[in-house]
C-alpha cells in the first residue's frame, strides 16, 4: 500500500484545522501548542534517558507543523524533520525559519526513510504510527529507524497499544470526534495497529529494546542499536 491517501489526507487538514489534528485539545497553532511540544518533548525523553547533544543528528518521523521540532533541534545538533503532508512541511518550515539546524524531508507514506544507513544518533516519532494506516508500512517504518541509526544509536517510537480495552478507548474517540464533525472514521485517521510481539520480532537485533506504556492507549518502543 502507498501513502497516497495519508498524504492527501493531512495535507486538506494542514490547510483546514491543523492544531486540532495534530494535538486535539488545540484549535490554532498559536504560542500555547508550541509550548506544548516544548514539555512533552523534556518529558518523554526523559523518561527514555535520552539526551541528544549539540553533536548529534535526530530523526524526527511525523514533525506535523513544527510542535515538537524545535524543542528536538534546541538539544541536537541537526534534526532531519521528516512528514508525509508537504503541506505539513511549508507550516513546520514557516514556525522554524529562524532554526539552522533542521533539514526537511517529505516521506512517501509507505515507511521508507530515504537517509543513509547509520546516518543518525536518534530517532523519535509521537503520535505519528497510530495514524499510519496500514501495519506494512508501520513495520517498515520501524526496521528504517533501526537502518539509519549508527551503532549506539537510540530510538523513541510510539505505536498503539493492543488488546481489546486500548482499541474499544480508541474507537470511542473516534466516533466522538466523528460525531463532532471530524473526518476521524478515515483509515488515516484511524491507523492500524501493531501486535508488541512483532515489534519485538522486528527489533531483535537490536542491543536493548524495551516498552514504556504511558496510558492506556499507547506505549512507546526504545531501542539501542
Amino acid at each position: 500500500m502507498t501513502g497516497t491517501g495519508s498524504k492527501d489526507y493531512w495535507n486538506q487538514v494542514a490547510e483546514s484545522d491543523p492544531a486540532w489534528h495534530i494535538a486535539t485539545k488545540f484549535r490554532s497553532l498559536d504560542s500555547a501548542f508550541y509550548e506544548s511540544g516544548e514539555r512533552e518533548v523534556e518529558y518523554f525523553l526523559s523518561i527514555a534517558g535520552l539526551s541528544p547533544g549539540s553533536g548529534q543528528s535526530l530523526l524526527e518521523i511525523g514533525c506535523g507543523a513544527g510542535r515538537m521540532t524545535w524543542a528536538l533541534a534546541s538539544r541536537a545538533g541537526k534534526v532531519i524533520a521528516s512528514d508525509v503532508s508537504p503541506e505539513m512541511l511549508k507550516l513546520a518550515k514557516e514556525h522554524l525559519a529562524d532554526r539552522k539546524n533542521i533539514e526537511f524531508l517529505e516521506l512517501t507514506g509507505d515507511g521508507k526513510i530515504p537517509i543513509s544507513d547509520e546516518s543518525v544518533d536518534f530517532v523519535f516519532s509521537y503520535i505519528t504510527m497510530q495514524h499510519v494506516p496500514a501495519v506494512e508500512a508501520q513495520e517498515r517504518y520501524l526496521t528504517e529507524s533501526v537502518r539509519v541509526l549508527r551503532p549506539g544509536g537510540r530510538g523513541l517510537i510510539q505505536f498503539r497499544r493492543s488488546g481489546l480495552a486500548p482499541r474499544v478507548l480508541d474507537w470511542v474517540g473516534h466516533f466522538a470526534h466523528a460525531l463532532g464533525g471530524r473526518r476521524t472514521l478515515r483509515a488515516e485517521w484511524r491507523g492500524a495497529r501493531v501486535s508488541r510481539r512483532r515489534l519485538e520480532e522486528l527489533t531483535r537485533n537490536c542491543k536493548v529494546s524495551s516498552f514504556i506504556s504511558t496510558g492506556r492507549r499507547h506505549t512507546w518502543l526504545s531501542f539501542e542499536k
